[in-house]
């Protein structure tokens, strides 16, 4: 796949995705120098130094670089690893579950209101467990979180 540095609009499509789960100033300082685009059938943004980024430049190609930040299609989402590369900083749209609902939701499951102990936010979701780890992506709805994806997809269908 080709790199490239971000544009201004996908820039803005990522802080616009910042902001619904942290505060607007650590979306305004967060390293936007340190992602980079891949083009494929739909675009790739990736996290990763800028010692990297400078080296990337030895390649007419290159299949992965760092962490997948998210992808953009008509709007930036974030992936597993851009969350958890964000959690300490998330403060909106996210859940808190307990063990049961931590065990229930890495095998795919979703999550009923018994095991969630705390929720600020609503629609797409990031989900923890009591140590605040980043469990997945959910969708809250009806007092029940409904698992987009979660880490234990590395395991079941990722490789």
């Amino acid at each position: 796949m080709k790199f490239r540095k971000l544009k201004k609009r996908e820039i803005d499509l990522i802080k616009e995705e910042l902001c619904r789960y942290t505060e607007k100033s650590y979306a305004n300082n967060f390293k936007y120098e340190n992602l980079v685009v891949l083009e494929g059938n739909w675009l790739t943004v990736c996290y990763t130094n800028e010692e990297t980024i400078k080296n990337l430049n030895k390649f007419e190609e290159i299949f992965s670089v760092g962490n997948i930040f998210g992808e953009i299609k008509r709007k930036f989402r974030l992936s597993l690893e851009g969350f958890t590369l964000i959690s300490p900083y998330i403060i909106n749209n996210y859940a808190v579950v307990n063990k049961k609902g931590e065990t229930l939701f890495l095998y795919g499951r979703d999550i009923f209101k018994e095991s969630i102990i705390e929720v600020k936010g609503s629609g797409r979701i990031v989900v923890f467990n009591e140590n605040k780890e980043v469990l997945g992506i959910g969708f809250l709805e009806n007092n029940i979180i409904k698992n987009i994806k979660d880490k234990g997809w590395y395991l079941r269908e990722g490789g």
